[in-house]
């Protein structure tokens, strides 16, 4: 039986975690959900009710499901399910896989950087970036071992 959503994060996280964006998010961050049935089902519903009980935490966290193979999956260029965009409109942040147990950390940082439009990089890091001509794609791969 699947988990159900309010379930998913213990009570005591859920509270700091609503102390955080309360305190924490400025402008909505919309979250989109791409998932294909028969495709990593047991991890499509983990990142829905993943995602479903974090926006029950904040006003401003806008979520959005849709099918890989919809005209938003197309438009977005998703194909891999589950995958999790984090304001798309605005930023290219992307979680391909389910973003449970440390990834769920990266997530919510993200979420925090997409709402607030800070980043956690250093001066130097922004200065030496802000030099690039071309487009970069950056991919970070997290590995569980």
């Amino acid at each position: 039986m699947a988990e159900r959503s309010d379930e998913m994060i213990p009570d005591d996280v859920k509270q700091s975690l609503r102390d955080t964006f309360f305190n924490t998010l400025e402008s909505d961050v919309a979250i989109e959900v791409y998932t294909m049935a028969g495709m990593n089902d047991q991890y499509n519903e983990a990142t829905s009710a993943l995602i479903r009980s974090l926006a029950g935490l904040s006003d401003k966290i806008k979520v959005s499901f849709h099918t890989i193979g919809d005209a938003q999956s197309v438009k977005r260029n998703v194909t891999r399910s589950p995958s999790v965009l984090i304001a798309p409109d605005k930023y290219g942040m992307r979680y391909t896989g389910s973003p449970l147990g440390e990834e769920g950390r990266s997530l919510i940082v993200g979420m925090l950087m997409a709402s607030t439009g800070k980043s956690a990089l250093t001066e130097p890091s922004l200065k030496r970036l802000a030099t690039l001509q071309e487009k970069r794609h950056i991919q970070v791969y997290i590995s569980p071992t």
